[in-house]
């Protein structure tokens, strides 16, 4: 893979809060993410992140209907035959001492990823309802679900758009797309020695 191809795919993979009913999503196809990302660095390698993937129709609705969806979107919520076709749950193992929210972010990045590779989008919410999780997949003490992640095809446009008078809340244009603004280069990059 070149450096113009890794940039496509990242630009690409943003996270979609509107997906297209009734598409299956293949366990095998999230398996194989699973094993892509339990090989990714984790700090100390103490590997604390443990993995619940669902896809059966009547949890994934409990789950998006119960999650918080685009919480900067006042005037917004998504509708049923928008909801995704699967989730994948992270869970923290604390019987493990780890850096959970290091390894989070690293693993979130691959199964996001990777999803796209698939040609799924995804979207992190860390407002999965933790204790129907901890009832639903018998999560005993010391498995804490951490994130949830949304698995489906997309059915909106994702923009990245610049940030204006410092605000870089998401927001939908009047074209009803979702735009994400993000800082220019020369504020994030602030030295070159």
């Amino acid at each position: 893979m070149n450096f113009q191809t890794l940039h496509e795919l990242v630009h690409a993979t943003r996270c979609t809060r509107r997906f297209k009913p009734n598409i299956k999503i293949l366990k095998r196809d999230l398996e194989e993410i699973i094993d892509l990302t339990r090989i990714t660095s984790s700090a100390k390698n103490k590997q604390p992140l443990k993995y619940v993937i669902v896809t059966d129709k009547e949890l994934v609705g409990l789950l998006a209907k119960t999650s918080k969806w685009a919480t900067h979107l006042t005037a917004w919520e998504q509708k049923e035959a928008e909801q995704p076709s699967a989730f994948i749950i992270m869970i923290n193992d604390t019987s493990i001492d780890g850096f959970a929210m290091i390894d989070a972010g690293i693993s979130l990045q691959t199964i996001m990823l990777a999803a796209k590779t698939k040609r799924y989008a995804t979207c992190a919410l860390a407002s999965i309802d933790k204790d129907i999780c901890k009832s639903k997949f018998n999560l005993d003490d010391t498995l804490q679900p951490f994130l949830g992640i949304a698995v489906g095809i997309e059915d909106e446009v994702v923009s990245v758009v610049d940030v204006k008078d410092n605000d870089t809340n998401y927001y939908r244009n009047d074209k009803d797309e979702h735009c994400v603004p993000k800082r220019p280069l020369n504020e994030v990059l602030i030295g070159k020695y």
